[in-house]
């Protein structure tokens, strides 16, 4: 067992991202080696090599291959919390299953290029074997008697978790061999056209691109772990993340009626799907979400294993040492925040930010290990909020203390239910 410091401040944190240049991440991690391997989430240097390769795939310029299936997916969503909605008007959702089935149904299609219907159809097997490899290596990092893979091997959550992992495997490495066999008949089909009719690409389609390209090459291994690695880290950060927004807006009449008036003001009574521009210039609903990931980071912690010795606030650190930035005390700090219970958008002001320090705020992690998917996360979040706000008003069913909090891989209501009243919204018109 390597020894333990918790860090929680600005300066502690900017020290620990300045002082090394390769930090490699922890243990959780390596429980979930046999699933994604030597992806985004490795310790080793085929991490920095994966990491330079796939950022062209999730850049500003390439977000659009991915809009359509977020808005076929954020449509589907709506039509199930329609019917919801219609069938008890007078009672509340729980939203958390289905925002959690909506994001892995956006992020599988986003990644492999098919339709897996999730939201619609949630039992199938390798959805079971998804679900299975998450709870069990949260199971594990929380369980010390599990960590040690030649007891936890001979388990019976050992075993399932390997049998998950096979069952994904190969489900993901028939998808891209196919994809593979499609690419050799089209040759020529480097742009997705199909019949004079643009397809938009998927993350596969991207790295098959890349491999065609002659640049790089990566072995079948080595692009099933960047298609399982994007599934899992698009899937239960964005959908918290989701789920916390509409909670917040919820719970506060005040934002809500700040942000219909955006949504008003930008697209009238038009139910045309918003573009990625007409996204970007609702600055509102940026500072909004801004401040539930301050209020409700999905990671509420993140930890690093040392590489090198260290020196932070004049205590001596070795290497090897497991730090855990503690994000969510960071984020309600009273010293870095003011009033930093109180849910306020406007401290995402450009003139509220200018002083603050650099690493106070970490919604999607900092330094070399930052979340290079961030600008996909929140593009999904505003479509889905935009699409769900442009049909209803929400309402909280619960106050924010009421609401017990959990901490495991991401940052969770402890019941699983966040409820949430949807009433119809009244077409205005277009604000001044």
């Amino acid at each position: 067992m390597e020894p333990v410091v918790n860090i929680r401040k600005p300066h502690q944190i900017q020290i620990l991202s300045s002082s090394c240049e390769t930090v490699a991440k922890s243990r959780f991690y390596k429980f979930m080696s046999p699933w994604l391997g030597d992806g985004l989430f490795s310790s080793t240097e085929v991490w920095f090599n994966h990491r330079q390769l796939i950022m062209p795939a999730l850049c500003s310029n390439i977000l659009d291959e991915y809009t359509a299936v977020m808005h076929d997916k954020a449509d589907v969503l709506t039509e199930i919390m329609r019917a919801k909605v219609e069938l008890n008007p007078d009672s509340f959702i729980n939203i958390l299953d289905l925002v959690m089935r909506y994001a892995l149904d956006t992020v599988c299609e986003s990644a492999m290029g098919i339709n897996m219907d999730i939201q619609r159809k949630p039992e199938n097997d390798y959805v079971t074997a998804f679900y299975n490899c998450i709870q069990i290596s949260t199971e594990r990092y929380f369980q010390s008697w599990m960590r040690w893979n030649f007891i936890f091997h001979k388990t019976k959550r050992g075993k399932k978790f390997l049998n998950s992992v096979e069952c994904m495997h190969k489900f993901t490495e028939k998808v891209i061999r196919q994809k593979q066999i499609d690419k050799f008949k089209r040759p020529d089909s480097k742009d997705g056209n199909q019949c004079g009719k643009r397809k938009n690409k998927a993350f596969l389609d991207l790295l098959l691109d890349i491999n065609q390209s002659g640049n790089h090459s990566l072995t079948l291994e080595e692009i099933r772990q960047e298609i399982d690695t994007f599934i899992f880290a698009g899937y239960e950060t964005t959908a918290t993340a989701i789920i916390w927004t509409l909670f917040a807006i919820g719970n506060d009449p005040g934002v809500q009626a700040r942000v219909h008036v955006e949504l008003e003001n930008m697209f009238g009574n038009c139910h045309e799907r918003p573009t990625i521009q007409q996204l970007s210039q609702l600055k509102y609903l940026d500072r909004v979400i801004k401040e539930v990931l301050r209020l409700y980071p999905s990671l509420p912690m993140i930890s690093r294993l040392l590489d090198r010795n260290s020196v932070i606030d004049n205590y001596f650190i070795p290497e090897k040492t497991l730090i855990t930035i503690q994000v969510y005390q960071l984020h309600h700090d009273p010293e870095v925040w003011k009033n930093p219970e109180i849910f306020d958008p406007d401290r995402f002001l450009p003139e509220n930010s200018r002083e603050r320090h650099p690493y106070a705020y970490l919604p999607f992690s900092n330094g070399s290990r930052n979340c290079i998917g961030q600008k996909y996360a929140i593009l999904e979040i505003k479509i889905i909020v935009t699409k769900i706000l442009r049909m209803w008003s929400v309402k909280s069913a619960l106050k924010p203390t009421e609401v017990k909090l959990v901490s495991d891989f991401t940052l969770r209501p402890f019941d699983d239910k966040i409820n949430l009243y949807f009433t119809p919204k009244i077409n205005n018109t277009r604000t001044n």
